[in-house]
């Protein structure tokens, strides 16, 4: 029972950061959105989108902000503070895949926005079509693409996982007697099986 509670008040600590930073950075992206600052507005904006936890408020506002910070540009004829805007959402979207893709539903949106952009923002002479509505079909078919990540590296982050988790887990039950006095032997097995567990799951993570 002891080893479940501690992994659930790992897991709860974790969440509670993602959503702390997340907020934390929706309210720096208002501020910049605030001063005019477009480029910051849409960097910190697409950190808060990045931290995903299933059902954060702060995720859905940040989506919402650079929805509307693409909608306002383009209405202002600043063709590319609405393409960064646009691509800062699909960039947040697609970074946080997993089995599945959250708030999915605006991607078509978004790819079919981007693909008129790319149309209009282009040099016609060096486009893949000769007419606006070809060169958009052209943005389109590679927009809806949807690359994956790279399954070994993937396998590995949660390799990664199950070893720095499991290492804490044998630390408490092992590596501590009953009066809470380190085991030695067990302690020191259970550091080094957590380093490398980390360790992997950090540099399988930046290359899944």
């Amino acid at each position: 029972m002891l080893p479940l509670l501690l992994v659930c008040a790992a897991l709860a600590v974790l969440v509670g950061r993602l959503l702390w930073d997340s907020r934390a950075a929706v309210r720096a992206g208002d501020d910049a959105e605030r001063r005019g600052d477009h480029r910051e507005a849409c960097r910190r904006y697409l950190d808060a989108a990045r931290l995903y936890v299933p059902g954060s408020p702060f995720v859905r506002r940040a989506l919402d902000a650079l929805e509307d910070m693409a909608e306002t540009a383009q209405k202002a004829g600043d063709l590319a503070s609405a393409r960064q805007a646009l691509e800062a959402m699909r960039a947040a979207l697609l970074g946080t895949r997993s089995f599945y893709t959250p708030h999915a539903e605006r991607l078509p949106r978004i790819d079919g926005r981007l693909a008129r952009l790319y149309a209009l923002l282009e040099d016609a002479q060096g486009s893949p079509g000769g007419s606006p509505a070809a060169r958009q079909a052209w943005h389109a078919e590679r927009l809806s693409r949807r690359p994956g990540p790279a399954a070994v590296p993937v396998l590995l982050v949660f390799v990664g996982l199950a070893l720095w988790l499991g290492a804490a887990v044998a630390f408490v039950a092992k590596g501590l007697d009953a009066g809470l006095r380190l085991r030695t032997g067990p302690a020191i097995a259970s550091g080094v099986v957590f380093l490398l567990g980390f360790t992997l799951f950090v540099a399988a993570l930046r290359l899944a």
